[in-house]
């Protein structure tokens, strides 16, 4: 005696199909609420923010400072290891309000911006990109 295969009907074929894919949307979603916390978001946003506040105004303030002495070995080697003067993330906002237009509403929503700061420390060899920066956050996470 053969063993007849069970074989879904179109109906049956689709309820599963359905099922599968309301259960993987579900999982989708479920995974990228998890991931995607506000801090994560804001963390990177606001580092988005400094690295052009630093490469696109700092930097070039500092070459177009009078008291730039013409090597910049010599004008930012001094600021290796106490950093520049701390910046409030009001600034960064301030600086491009086109570039922040998209982010400040979700910023100041969970962080203070007269609190926050970021501060720069330049790195050899001293170009527009070799700095390091360090974040002082003031934000409910």
């Amino acid at each position: 005696m053969k063993r007849q295969k069970k074989r879904f009907s179109l109906t049956q074929k689709i309820i599963l199909g359905v099922i599968i894919i309301t259960s993987l949307a579900v999982i989708i979603a479920t995974a990228s609420v998890l991931l995607s916390k506000p801090e994560n978001t804001i963390k990177s946003k606001i580092e988005a923010l400094a690295s052009d506040y630093y490469e696109n105004y700092l930097y070039q303030g500092i070459l177009d400072s009078p008291r730039f002495s013409g090597n910049i070995e010599e004008t930012l080697g001094q600021y290796v290891d106490i950093g520049l003067s701390a910046v409030t993330l009001r600034e960064l906002l301030l600086h491009d309000l086109e570039k922040s237009a998209d982010s400040r509403p979700l910023i100041e929503k969970y962080c203070d911006s007269g609190k926050t700061t970021i501060k720069y420390f330049p790195e050899a060899p001293f170009s527009k990109t070799s700095y390091r920066t360090e974040y002082s956050y003031s934000c409910e996470f």
